[in-house]
């Protein structure tokens, strides 16, 4: 995979999409009154100064959330999140970008808990600070793939927990499905959503045989491809696996990629995956 931190990709298409598919994901679970627990198992920062040098060096934000910031022909299913990016900067300025704990916590209701993990300790200890008035809120330090196992079940018995790992590590696909076995058999009707990098053509679908190995649960896969990188180098492709996908929540998945593709990729040549798997790699 590739050494990484995510101040350098804050706010590029990949977050675009993946927080805007998130923020919905969290809305369609409020429908019901019932709390529910939000688990981060690798929450980073929190949020990103866009001016940070780190944020300058490729400027993958111009590419991805800069594109859509100042949009006003967004569908319905885009508000929540593009609300929360106003929230978090001044008037029509783009400054930072909302990462996935200021995303959920924007959109939680009182009732609902946020368990948000950090394994370096540098940006633990910024998101401590980020979060410390928040209610019901709890940050951790440890590995995040430990957290199926330390913060399941949850009191609550409704969740969502979002893992969205660095991929620094070749053997990074093993790690989730081990995760998510232990997860599933702990906690089997919470939604479980991973975030993984489509790189020379591969991505998510190593990871659907692996959970394929041992769960019959139902699983969403939604990618968008872009049709050229920016710059050389640059992951042009990327994706989400749902697990316990919300009722028809597919229809989501393509009211929000096709608008966000044709925002970032207005050649045409991009394209969406959208669909629904059990326990074989078929569309359903």
């Amino acid at each position: 995979m590739y050494a990484y931190r995510h101040h350098f990709h804050a706010g590029n298409f990949a977050d675009v999409f993946k927080h805007a598919l998130l923020s919905q994901l969290i809305l369609t679970l409020q429908k019901k009154d019932r709390s529910f627990v939000y688990v981060d198992t690798h929450a980073g920062l929190g949020v990103y100064d866009l001016s940070h040098p780190w944020a300058g060096k490729n400027k993958e934000y111009e590419f991805g959330v800069s594109r859509i910031f100042a949009a006003d022909d967004y569908p319905e299913k885009m508000e929540a999140y593009i609300s929360v990016l106003k929230q978090q900067n001044d008037g029509d300025m783009l400054s930072c970008y909302p990462g996935s704990p200021v995303v959920a916590h924007s959109l939680l209701r009182p009732q609902d808990r946020l368990v948000l993990n950090e394994l370096n300790k540098s940006d633990s200890v910024q998101l401590k600070a980020l979060t410390k008035n928040w209610s019901r809120t709890s940050i951790r330090n440890e590995d995040g793939f430990s957290l199926t196992n330390s913060v399941l079940p949850p009191s609550e018995r409704r969740g969502l927990v979002f893992m969205d790992p660095s991929y620094d590590r070749k053997d990074e696909f093993s790690r989730i499905a081990a995760s998510l076995e232990v997860g599933l058999r702990k906690f089997a009707s919470g939604v479980f959503v991973i975030w993984y990098p489509v790189i020379d053509g591969e991505g998510g679908n190593e990871l659907i045989k692996k959970l394929q190995l041992h769960s019959s649960k139902l699983l969403l896969q939604a990618e968008i491809h872009l049709s050229n990188a920016n710059f050389a180098g640059r992951m042009n492709a990327c994706g989400l696996l749902i697990i316990n996908p919300p009722y028809q929540f597919e229809s989501v998945v393509n009211i929000i990629g096709c608008w966000i593709l044709k925002r970032l990729d207005p050649t045409g040549n991009g394209s969406i995956v959208n669909r629904l798997l059990t326990t074989s790699l078929e569309s359903k």
